[in-house]
Parts: structure tokens; sequence; C-alpha cells
């Protein structure tokens, strides 16, 4: 059995919105209007990844030598933050006990790991689609700019892992304070482009809770030698005949029994 003709409407009733585009059987002007929404509707998009990426990221606390004032920045600017990873657990401690039993009497929290992928496609992150196409365009000494920031990212990299830094993860939700980078890793694949730089950033708690203690002595290095003067040397045999014969049992006029 055959299927039955359908017959299509000469023309589509879909309202001009933001976003959808114009079709054939529409006005002029509501072609006019259905671009603008599209190119609108990009704009929005950016506009709300670029506010996005400035609530996430890996930021350090700063502090100006001028005005004194403090503040946070992101030290990996030139990355977009694609996925964030955080760990937090803790360790319980046991006890063996007779006929292979055991006995758990504390549980202490384990410093918290968190890792971080970031995509470095050659914009800094938080400018404009617009700024960033421009940007591409500039030369600086037969290097382009896309150029320029991934290799200033990459020497960002080799810098901030090999310091003693305390950074702070944040989100959104919740900011994860005192990791230091402990590694980090890089990839780039041709489904994504060669030009697009993809690293994972591995961050771990440093808890700064420990504290050292100084005792106060009169002289550190240790006390002076005292000299008590010579000592005469005698025959072991005489010596050990004296004190022998200081004993009460060996006294003059001792009974022994």
């Amino acid at each position: 059995m055959a299927f039955e003709n359908v017959t299509m409407p000469s023309i589509w009733d879909i309202p001009v919105a933001v976003g959808v585009p114009a079709l054939l059987g529409q006005s002029i002007g509501a072609d006019v209007d259905a671009s603008a929404s599209t190119a609108l509707a990009g704009v929005v998009q950016s506009w709300t990844i670029n506010q996005a990426a400035k609530k996430w990221g890996i930021y350090q606390n700063t502090r100006d030598p001028l005005t004194g004032q403090t503040g946070t920045e992101n030290v990996l600017s030139a990355a977009h933050v694609h996925g964030v990873e955080y760990e937090s657990s803790y360790a319980v401690s046991d006890a063996p006990l007779e006929d292979g039993g055991f006995t758990s009497y504390n549980k202490v929290k384990a410093p918290y790991n968190a890792r971080i992928l970031l995509v470095c496609d050659g914009s800094e992150a938080g400018e404009s689609l617009i700024l960033s196409q421009i940007k591409t365009l500039i030369s600086q000494n037969g290097v382009t700019a896309d150029l320029s920031v991934r290799q200033d990212f990459l020497n960002t990299l080799d810098r901030i892992v090999a310091d003693t830094n305390l950074y702070h993860v944040v989100t959104p939700e919740r900011t994860y304070i005192n990791a230091n980078i402990v590694g980090y890793r890089w990839r780039r694949t041709s489904e994504n482009g060669v030009t697009m730089l993809m690293a994972e950033v591995a961050l771990q708690e440093v808890r700064k809770t420990a504290s050292s203690t100084f005792t106060k002595t009169a002289k550190p290095q240790g006390a002076c030698v005292i000299q008590l003067g010579t000592v005469q040397t005698t025959d072991a045999s005489q010596a050990v005949t004296d004190s022998v014969s200081k004993l009460p049992m060996f006294a003059t006029g001792a009974a022994v029994t």
C-alpha cells in the first residue's frame, strides 16, 4: 500500500523570534528582522559565555604596591575553563587486634585535589568575539597574535607549576582556597583543530596550620667546657683493693658470720 501524499503549505507559519533565521515565504521585513535577531542571538551568546568565563578559573591574591589594595587576578587569563573536577576524601585510621580483628579510632580529612581543563584558542578570556577576530589579523614581528597568546599561556604554566604560591579554584557556587599547582598536561587533536590547545592543570590543597616555636636559651650553641683539674692515675689492682677494704664486712673489728 502506497503512502498518501501530504501537501505542504505554500507559506510557513513560522514566527520571527530571536535566533530564528528567515525562511522562504516570509516577507522582506520578516527577513530583515530574522537576520537581525540571529545576529543578536550570537552577540547574546558570546556575552553570556564571556560573563560566565569570569566566574571560573585559577586565581591568586594580589596586592598593589602603590595603593596597598588587595584583590584577585586570573593567573591563566589566556584560556577558557572547559571543565572542573574536585575530589574530597577522608582517611580512617585502624589498629590491629587479636584473632585478625581491628578497630577504627580516628578520621582525618585528606587534602582536596582539583583538576581544571582549560582551552587556549589564542584569544584572551573575557574579550568580545569581534575583538578576538581583529587580534588574529594583527601581526607582531611575523608572529600572529593568537600564536603569541598560546606561547605566553605555556610559559605561564611552566612558571606556576614550579613555584610554591597558593592559588584559589573559583567556581560560581564555591571557591576552594589554598591550593598549589602540582602538575599539568596539554594536548592537541586534529578533531578540535591543531591550533586549539587543551591543558589539564592539577592542584592539591596546602594546609597552613603548622607553626614553629623556639626556646629562648642563654647559649644556644651549648654549655661551656669546665676544667676541673688533673686526675692522678692509679693501678687498677690497688684501686680494687682499696674499694673492697672499705666495705663494712672487712672493717677492723667487724664480726663476720
